[in-house]
């Protein structure tokens, strides 16, 4: 399993230029980024006729470069958003091979009936949207509350904020839909930055909780330790069901001490009940005539 340290900002959006991609890079570093994520997106609703099984989905972008480059400083994910207008994505996305691939998928469901199966029965680990297109569904409590129990995590991304005062207004109403239907659980924020000017810090970040309904701790884990279990859920889902075998260096000892307290828990409360019945007796007492 790979190892991951914070800060988190898992959407860095891919970009083909090599210059544009160091440049984001190296401002990450600088901010103090120690995982991210590069983000591709497949819109399964403009899927060509056709195409099955595996080859639906396309494979993660060659960046073996980039990490070499950044061994010791970054630790760089890849991601896949997909978009989707119905559940006919579950059997593509059950039979696909290049998803496996990817270390994160992101669900951006399109319509109601979409926002619906992405936090009841999406296979990932993600519910995203895009305020730049325009973007207005409301998860409802129900929903939420579902995918919450699943391990899934819902995210804001902050850059089309700053690009735009609408995709602010748009970011706020999402934002505080997730507060007011599921009390701000499981959400995680990240940039969805094209170039490094959009990107902000991560203790500037956390702050942005108070604009949308975080508390302060929500605000911090929301850069760091549900980003964190957000791996390890991806993580689960690419190792799938796995044995483990664990071998001792040293001679196995089996301690009876719980047997032994046990015993004695058992003989306290035998002493207490005896204690308690003479307790209850009515006294004998002879009458002198």
């Amino acid at each position: 399993m790979e190892q991951t340290n914070p800060f988190y900002d898992l959407s860095i959006i891919y970009n083909k230029d090599d210059k544009v991609m160091r440049a984001l890079l190296n401002e990450l570093v600088d901010l103090g980024y120690k995982t991210i994520a590069i983000e591709q997106s497949f819109d399964h609703s403009k899927k060509e006729p056709g195409k099955r099984g595996s080859e639906m989905f396309p494979e993660p972008h060659k960046i073996e470069h980039l990490r070499k480059e950044f061994q010791g400083k970054l630790r760089i994910l890849q991601r896949i958003t997909i978009l989707y207008v119905d559940v006919n994505v579950s059997h593509a996305m059950s039979v696909s091979l290049n998803l496996r691939k990817f270390n994160v998928i992101a669900g951006q469901p399109k319509t109601d009936a979409a926002l619906t199966h992405c936090c009841t029965s999406f296979n990932g680990e993600l519910v995203t949207f895009d305020p730049v297109a325009g973007s207005r569904l409301l998860v409802n409590r129900k929903a939420y509350q579902i995918a919450v129990r699943r391990g899934m995590f819902f995210e804001i991304k902050y850059a089309p904020a700053i690009a735009d005062s609408n995709n602010r207004k748009d970011m706020i109403k999402i934002a505080q839909n997730y507060c007011t239907k599921g009390k701000s659980k499981n959400i995680i924020f990240s940039s969805g930055a094209v170039h490094e000017f959009q990107l902000r810090g991560p203790y500037d970040v956390a702050n942005l909780a108070y604009i949308f309904g975080l508390s302060e701790d929500q605000g911090k884990n929301a850069v760091d330790r549900n980003c964190r279990k957000l791996f390890l859920k991806a993580e689960s889902r690419r190792m799938g069901k796995t044995i483990m075998f664990v071998k001792g260096n040293g001679p196995i000892v089996f301690s009876d001490s719980s047997e032994a307290e046990d015993d004695q828990e058992m003989e306290d409360l035998q002493a207490e009940l005896n204690e308690t019945r003479e307790n209850n007796q009515p006294n004998k007492r002879l009458k002198v005539h």
